[in-house]
């Protein structure tokens, strides 16, 4: 079956044709860790990495793995842990059977919290390793190095 999506850029008119066999459905990643650890937080999360591990093997899309924790300590020993657990998380991949040549790693510490770090709550949420997936190890690179750019401007800078 033959998908035709129209879209506009920049008010040019542009028509892709796809078909369904060629399109992925990503699957996400997002692993919950506890406190101020290494260690996740349920057995459920490595559950988690392990349909992740699945699905990576399954296509040919290369992925980057993202360490994020919330502000209960210093930008510095946060970025550091959110370093860890990114790490932790693409060596578990590894693990897992997930080429090496197709990940990257690296954290963010606090200075991208997507919850609000005054409850309880938001915290919890901000200690997290999310993924995002690439077709090429160019596009991959490229998200590198911007993201790269933005960590080192950032990283010790108390939220």
């Amino acid at each position: 079956m033959k998908k035709i999506i129209t879209t506009s850029l920049i008010g040019i008119l542009t028509t892709l044709s796809l078909n369904a066999e060629d399109c992925i459905i990503a699957k996400d990643l997002n692993v919950q860790f506890k406190n101020d650890s290494t260690i996740y937080q349920t057995s459920f999360e490595y559950d988690k990495v392990k349909e992740y591990a699945e699905f990576l093997k399954e296509t040919d899309l290369y992925a980057i793995i993202e360490g994020h924790t919330n502000n209960s300590a210093t930008a510095r020993h946060n970025y550091e842990l959110s370093k860890n657990r990114a790490a932790k998380i693409k060596q578990d991949l590894i693990n897992l059977g997930v080429d090496s040549s197709k990940l990257q790693s690296l954290g963010y510490g606090e200075s991208k919290p997507k919850f609000d770090n005054s409850t309880n709550e938001g915290m919890e949420k901000n200690r997290r390793v999310i993924s995002d997936v690439f077709n090429t190890m160019e596009e991959l690179n490229n998200y590198y190095v911007n993201a790269k750019s933005y960590i080192d401007k950032n990283k010790f800078i108390e939220q």
